[in-house]
């Protein structure tokens, strides 16, 4: 396993977990533009420490070539900030689900995006060390 890869095992595909996270996930972190929601899943849910989905409105964005490259910032952000994330998820033990939700109105360049996700990414941390 690579750490600054992102395999399809780490993307949550799951009706089941997808609609549990959206339902009973109530941990939240908003920083503009972002609004990420996670919760605690059973430790032999899956392979990896997280599974994260990534969203854009189309209201907001109603090509879909403009959603899908806000997507694939979005992954890549993620992408190469997970190890820190699974640093403190092995840790402590846990394995979470995570909803990442691009809330902007436009589209932000990805060295604005970068600096804001990471402070969502701190935010979470201090969160799982905070319930542990």
């Amino acid at each position: 396993m690579k750490p600054y890869s992102f395999y399809k095992a780490e993307r949550l595909c799951s009706k089941l977990l997808i609609n549990n996270l959206f339902t009973k996930g109530n941990r939240v972190v908003t920083q503009f533009p972002f609004r990420v929601i996670w919760q605690y899943v059973p430790a032999n849910t899956f392979e990896f420490p997280a599974q994260v989905m990534v969203s854009v409105s189309k209201r907001t964005f109603a090509l879909a070539t403009d959603r899908n490259k806000i997507k694939r910032q979005l992954r890549e952000l993620y992408r190469l900030q997970k190890t820190v994330l699974y640093q403190t998820l092995t840790k402590h033990d846990k394995k979470i689900t995570l909803a990442i939700v691009f809330q902007g109105k436009s589209h932000v360049p990805y060295q604005q995006l970068s600096p804001l996700f990471d402070g969502v990414i701190k935010k979470i941390i201090s969160q799982i060390e905070k319930t542990t």
